[in-house]
């Protein structure tokens, strides 16, 4: 079995921690505890501390991949920038780990368009434009506001070079002026974490509509195991993971489901502590009726088809 995940913060947590790729106790995400695929593809994001500035996170951005660049070099995985890279990856039986990297929180570009080009040069081939409250590039999931004149030219400069464009973390209105500017752009929008706001009310989850309408642009959705996303219960397990791919599967249909774990940037349910713990979920998709190849498309799949025909 082969896993892609949309979304985790491990090059953050190991750079402010200087702890080890390849292995280590602390993260939820290493090549160790990946060794239980055969094949694995990681978006990794790299977020923004709310207590920095824009510029600040922006002198942070470089630092955090240089490091994480530099762990990639040291354990032989591969960073991919485009979709033939992706395709190789997943020809050659010798190469186990790939990554593609991306920023979670546009503000560092702090309204200097010339940033995004820079971003694109540094390797990053998937950007979420807001994460909490309001900035220079709109609106974030706790506020009303849309995007910003500097937002929208933002958002349509990324799409026009190729990049996807995500709307995890989005206001209302910030998802929906993304995703009317997906119309032009078919194939470039996701969710890369986030969940059914019909099973869990939780603002940063998706209605119904917005998954319809990401689904219409080509999009895909990434399931998040942060517990407060999953249920508003006390105890949360891999039940609730299931309810929530299960709801996204029978709204969105089983090739726009994939994988965004949040994993070490999220508590997530105690049964499903880390990225080895995944392949848990299989009995209970089995369960479900999922066929193999369903459960291969939402481990992996969706996931590689989407990335390689975007980028």
């Amino acid at each position: 079995m082969h896993l892609c995940d949309l979304h985790c913060d491990t090059a953050v947590a190991l750079y402010q921690n200087r702890w080890k790729l390849a292995d280590n106790r602390e993260c939820a995400v290493s090549l160790h505890r990946a060794s239980v695929f055969d094949k694995y593809i990681q978006c990794a994001a790299v977020y923004t501390d709310s207590h920095l500035t824009d510029e600040q996170g922006w002198q942070q951005f470089f630092r955090v991949r240089r490091n994480f660049l530099d762990e990639c070099e040291k354990n032989d995985s591969m960073l991919c920038t485009d979709g033939h890279m992706l395709r190789d990856f997943l020809a050659d039986p010798a190469r186990h780990t790939a990554f593609v990297l991306t920023v979670e929180d546009a503000r560092i570009l702090d309204g200097q368009p010339e940033r995004l080009g820079l971003l694109y040069d540094a390797g990053v081939r998937l950007i979420t434009p807001v994460w909490g409250g309001n900035s220079c590039i709109g609106g974030a999931h706790n506020t009303e506001n849309g995007l910003t004149d500097f937002g929208k030219n933002m958002v349509e400069e990324a799409l026009s070079r190729g990049m996807i464009v995500d709307i995890s973390h989005a206001s209302l209105p910030t998802a929906d002026a993304i995703l009317t500017l997906a119309g032009q752009y078919p194939g470039q929008v996701c969710a890369s974490h986030s969940n059914a706001y019909a099973l869990t009310p939780h603002r940063r989850n998706l209605t119904d509509e917005q998954l319809r309408r990401l689904v219409q642009t080509g999009g895909i959705v990434g399931i998040n195991l942060y517990v407060r996303f999953l249920s508003t219960s006390e105890k949360v397990t891999a039940e609730d993971v299931l309810r929530h791919i299960e709801y996204c599967i029978r709204l969105c249909g089983e090739d726009h489901v994939a994988f965004g774990c949040d994993f070490d940037g999220a508590e997530t349910p105690e049964d499903l502590p880390d990225i080895a713990s995944l392949p848990a979920l299989i009995p209970g998709l089995h369960r479900l009726g999922y066929s193999d190849d369903r459960i291969e498309k939402l481990f992996y799949k969706n996931a590689c088809r989407f990335l390689t025909d975007a980028l």
